[in-house]
């Protein structure tokens, strides 16, 4: 679930106008230009984790506090979708972060000990924690080791979708995404300028293909329960990894785009109009379809409106310094919420409140979140990153150096 490593994506450098990125540099064949960082997308990561937040808090497996069953299901309704837009969100913003990220001098060695070091010790730690509080038994090991592996998503099977920690499903499909990135980017490299639309617009006609296909053709079986969706059809056009992938090549293309200043960038505010309207009106469409590609163009329209923001260096919300200290805790705070809210299910035994007790009850599990997400970030998620690129490269630059 994740974009580049945070410093990849601070304030560095200011441009007045949004436009070509070469303008002025001398650039080898095939060389990169060196693009200012973009504080807002990642202070806008914590808002994408904050619905899957809500989302999760609606589910009664989850959560779902309130009592009054007329108040729980205008809740659940209100936030049905926001759970799959926030991921949606995430794998197309990776796709957008790899590409305005990229470094000349890189390796696919390099990038994948980056992305192993920021996205796998985290995993690890909240799949611990799993067991800990009673989301996982020591006895389903087959689930649980699959899952540890990040392959779960792999298996045509309900009892693998989510298992221990459930977030974690996700991770599945990103490590998809960064294996596939170093020969996925070397081929966009290879696209002229002008067919970067033609390509956004092409890998979304090809998700809705898919998808089309996966409807009309794919049998259903057994009833997923808290969606009005098929397991089969949950599978397949949901976890199953290569789904998703239209949605990571999306931000790829949306990030080319933008660099190569062919991209229309709208106000925040009419990108998040159309974003709304979309969330609305995947209320209305078959629930397939509402999962993931009703929304890849205005989540991309959304994601190059506030990169805008910060290449116009104009001052906002998301590129605030709370902002991005929240969006650099975000993937700690994806990956520990379901646990908190967990807990919490369990030490209420299911049981279900007034309005307002419900809501400060979501209000707590939010806040504890929170601070359980800035004390890994800080002393574990930073730390053993850290350690482990030290660790990793200093060991290469060795090997390197010993004499043959």
């Amino acid at each position: 679930m994740n974009s580049a490593l945070n410093r990849e994506t601070g304030v560095n450098a200011a441009c007045g106008e949004v436009n070509h990125f070469n303008d002025g540099q001398s650039l080898g064949p095939g060389e990169l230009p060196r693009l200012p960082k973009l504080p807002s997308l990642t202070g806008s990561r914590f808002w994408a984790a904050f619905l899957v937040f809500l989302f999760h808090s609606s589910l009664p497996s989850d959560l779902a506090p309130f009592a009054d069953a007329n108040i729980q299901h205008i809740f659940t309704v209100m936030v049905g979708k926001a759970g799959w837009l926030g991921v949606s969100y995430f794998f197309i913003l990776s796709g957008f972060i790899m590409v305005w990220s990229a470094k000349n001098n890189d390796t696919p060695g390099d990038f994948y000990l980056r992305r192993f070091a920021k996205i796998y010790p985290t995993h690890c730690l909240t799949w611990v924690m799993a067991f800990i509080i009673g989301a996982t038994s020591l006895y389903q090991y087959k689930l649980w080791s699959v899952n540890l592996l990040l392959l779960n998503t792999w298996f045509d099977d309900v009892h693998y979708f989510f298992v221990g920690n459930r977030p974690s499903w996700s991770l599945c499909i990103e490590a998809m995404f960064y294996l596939s990135f170093p020969f996925l980017f070397r081929v966009m490299k290879a696209i002229p300028a002008k067919f970067d639309l033609p390509g956004l617009i092409a890998v979304t006609a090809a998700s809705l293909l898919v998808q089309t296909g996966i409807y009309l053709w794919v049998e259903p079986n057994h009833m997923m329960g808290a969606f009005p969706i098929s397991q089969q059809h949950f599978w397949v056009s949901y976890i199953f990894p290569p789904a998703r992938i239209f949605e990571f090549l999306a931000g790829m293309f949306a990030a080319r785009l933008l660099i190569n200043g062919r991209a229309l960038v709208l106000s925040k505010t009419a990108s998040l109009a159309i974003l709304a309207a979309t969330y609305v009106g995947a209320m209305y469409i078959p629930y397939q379809f509402s999962m993931s590609v009703v929304f890849i163009i205005p989540v991309c329209l959304l994601i190059i409106s506030m990169a805008g923001d910060d290449l116009k260096t104009r001052k906002t919300v998301l590129n605030n310094q709370t902002s991005v200290w929240l969006g650099e805790i975000s993937y700690a705070f994806y990956m520990v919420h379901f646990l908190v809210l967990f807990y919490f299910l369990n030490l209420t035994a299911g049981r279900k409140f007034s309005l307002p007790e419900g809501i400060a009850l979501i209000a707590v599990a939010l806040v504890l979140s929170v601070s359980l997400a800035s004390f890994m970030y800080k002393y574990f998620e930073v730390p053993v990153m850290k350690l482990i690129l030290e660790k990793c490269r200093t060991k290469a630059l060795v090997i390197v150096r010993k004499p043959s």
